[in-house]
């Protein structure tokens, strides 16, 4: 159930973490478009302080008779009246300059800043700022315009910003081509003004997250509840089938002590038959009870020295008193030492010997050949079941381990079976430390091959 948990927060942290990238991006996106609205105003309050100290200057240049006073008219820069001196400079700036362009442009403003300054009209920040102030193209931000001289000492400053950092801090603007004076202008962007911007639009953003989260909590819910019903469910289920072994191993008592006292060799072995049916049966309770808890409980296991030939030559018997209308040929080769005993469980390790060679008894044809060797690899005992029988698409058998997973078959081909059998044998191999492989072609045959450790 721990995964669930674990699976919502992760999904919560992801939305919230989304939800948090996507209004970080439009307030990048706000702030930025701020600041090019900033850099295009200052630049704008420049040229139009430029323009009124332009004014002035031609005003104090006019005679003050007064035959001339009610001729004096405002003029724009292209018309301003420039002294000889002046007017000779800009026009052969102009021409040298011509074919750069903007660089031109930048050099002829230069200089006009020069000329003003010198005529005794130096940048005035009061009168910036208030034309910057006076656009309605931008939000009033804070702001403050900063003055340096040609060391970059600030000389004066104006504006209302206060002493925290501020958001914006634009690079020194050259006052003229001497670099006699910077200009720069600090400006903060406050994110009340992007909150009011895009009031709606996080509104809606809180609400879509908000109802994100309520769908995750309500699944969560309907999970934990589901899983304590089937916990409920399961848990009926296993004591069940855990109660069905006890008879079982009563049954298989008292079939032994008939089978001693039975008057023929026939009752014997319908007797043997019946004890090897009980046995199968005892064997598919316990794969369903490792199957039913694998996924939260590590099995048990009880090892002690057994010996794998002599298990392996008890399961071969079994078989053959349940498949006693199927002809066929069971071979255990064994290659191990004399005398060799392997520490294991042995009921485990006999489960999965029976689970190999009765899948390679049921899913072939008659006459089938079965060959079970035993050999000692590195150290690790080797169990390999042989046989010649359907085969296996190599498109199925990576699934052929997973849980009620079973390799389609034709109709004709059909036969009983849970689909647990090489799930429960893989993990019980796995709990020994060991591993099991599958090498099968479809027509040819298949290989089930584990090995443990001996010790």
């Amino acid at each position: 159930m721990k995964k669930y948990y674990y699976i919502t927060f992760i999904a919560i942290v992801a939305t919230v973490c989304l939800q948090a990238k996507y209004i970080w991006g439009l307030y990048n996106q706000y702030v930025t478009e701020n600041i090019i609205k900033i850099e295009m105003e200052t630049e704008k309050a420049i040229e139009d302080e430029k323009w009124i100290r332009r004014v002035l200057q031609s005003i104090s240049m006019i005679p003050t008779t007064e035959e001339y006073s009610s001729e004096i008219k405002l003029q724009k820069p292209d018309t301003v009246r420039l002294s000889p001196q002046d007017a000779d400079m800009i026009r052969s700036t102009t021409v040298k300059q011509i074919a750069a362009g903007k660089f031109a442009a930048e050099r002829i403003h230069g200089l006009e800043q020069d000329i003003l300054q010198a005529a005794g009209f130096p940048l005035n920040l009061n009168t910036l700022d208030s034309l910057w102030r006076a656009s309605d193209s931008i939000v009033r931000h804070p702001h403050q315009f900063l003055l340096y001289d040609k060391d970059t000492v600030m000389i004066s400053s104006v504006g209302d910003l206060e002493s925290h950092t501020p958001d914006y801090v634009s690079q020194l603007h050259p006052i003229g081509t001497k670099g006699l004076q910077y200009l720069q202008i600090k400006a903060d962007i406050p994110m009340s003004h992007f909150l009011r911007h895009q009031l709606w639009t996080l509104a809606l953003s809180a609400c879509m997250m908000l109802l994100v989260l309520l769908c995750l909590f309500f699944q969560l819910t309907a999970i934990r509840r589901k899983e304590a019903l089937l916990r409920k469910r399961e848990m009926t289920i296993n004591g069940t089938i855990h109660d069905l072994k006890s008879p079982l191993n009563s049954v298989i008592t008292m079939m032994g002590w008939l089978k001693q006292t039975a008057p023929d060799k026939e009752t014997k072995e319908m007797l043997e038959t019946s004890k090897a049916g009980v046995r199968r049966l005892i064997s598919n309770i316990e794969a369903l009870l490792m199957t039913a808890r694998m996924d939260r409980h590590q099995v048990v296991l009880n090892k002690s020295l057994i010996d794998v030939p002599e298990m392996a030559e008890g399961v071969k018997k079994e078989l053959s008193c349940l498949y006693p209308g199927k002809s066929h040929a069971i071979c255990i080769i064994n290659e191990l030492p004399a005398g060799l005993q392997v520490m294991a469980d042995g009921m485990y390790i006999e489960n999965v010997i029976r689970n190999l060679m009765e899948n390679a008894l049921k899913y072939s044809d008659a006459g089938v050949r079965i060959e079970v060797s035993l050999s000692i690899v590195n150290e690790r005992l080797r169990v390999s079941v042989k046989d010649n029988g359907w085969g296996i698409a190599p498109c199925h058998q990576k699934k052929l381990f997973t849980q009620f997973y079973r390799v389609p078959r034709s109709e004709e081909q059909q036969q009983k079976g849970y689909g647990i059998g090489l799930a429960q044998s893989q993990y019980i191999i796995n709990e020994h430390g060991g591993e099991i492989m599958v090498k099968s072609a479809e027509g040819e045959g298949s290989t089930f091959t584990f090995m443990i450790p001996c010790r």
